[in-house]
């Protein structure tokens, strides 16, 4: 396992509230050497993905059930983007319905996934190669520290397990801490950042205790990194 952190220093003059999660996009397509031709991108949102790809490819579909994230990903002639949840028999029926797909990628969502086991699954009959960032339950682990609450992301260690059984996969484990001027903009950024992972269970008075009382000048991300390919079965 390979663990490793990196730093970033949020600037309040910043346009965007996904500071982290473009720096796993660009992490996570830095692995990719086989430069696929055919890409399914899930939870592709505003296109971070097709964003930081350097070659040449001949169709990217993505899917995100946000049709505001829909709206402003980059549109092309190779590009095609649905509104869809990636995990809707609808979704996968049409995926089924094209030739294999080179790889398949998804940065930052599948934390989300209700049924990972289901994904996995059909990312294995439907992908030649899988590329995958995940959020884990280490995420904001000093907030639940703090609050004594339980995060409701994935853990790293099982999901490798689970992955596992669909892929023959290397792993690297990375955590990120993104530093901040004050303890308002730390919670700005988790509510407007999409990787709250519980946190916004707290009741108003909870909440503002913590900005006033956490103890760090950062938030600390944990991401699981995989690219694999299939087990045959």
């Amino acid at each position: 396992m390979n663990h490793t952190k990196e730093f970033s220093k949020h600037s309040k003059s910043y346009d965007s509230h996904t500071i982290v999660q473009k720096q796993v996009a660009s992490h996570l397509v830095s692995k990719i050497i086989s430069r696929p031709k055919t890409i399914l991108d899930l939870g592709c949102g505003t296109g971070e993905v097709s964003r930081t790809i350097s070659w040449k490819y001949d169709k990217l579909l993505g899917v995100d059930e946000a049709i505001g994230m829909c709206d402003k990903h980059p549109k092309s002639e190779n590009i095609t983007i649905l509104h869809e949840n990636f995990e809707s028999d609808s979704f996968m029926q049409h995926v089924k319905s094209y030739e294999n797909f080179d790889i398949g990628i998804s940065a930052s969502a599948l934390q989300w996934s209700k049924d990972i086991e289901n994904t996995l699954a059909f990312l294995r009959e439907s992908t030649k190669e899988v590329a995958l960032a995940i959020f884990t339950d280490n995420t904001f682990a000093d907030i639940y520290s703090v609050t004594n609450l339980e995060s409701s992301l994935p853990n790293a260690h099982r999901l490798i397990e689970i992955v596992k059984k669909y892929f023959i996969m290397t792993y690297e484990i990375k955590t990120y801490k993104l530093l901040f001027e004050d303890n308002v903009s730390k919670f700005r950024y988790i509510k407007k950042s999409g990787t709250t992972g519980g946190v916004r269970r707290l009741g108003v008075v909870q909440m503002k205790n913590l900005i006033k009382n956490y103890p760090h000048d950062y938030l600390e991300f944990e991401v699981l990194f995989i690219w694999g390919n299939p087990i045959i079965v």
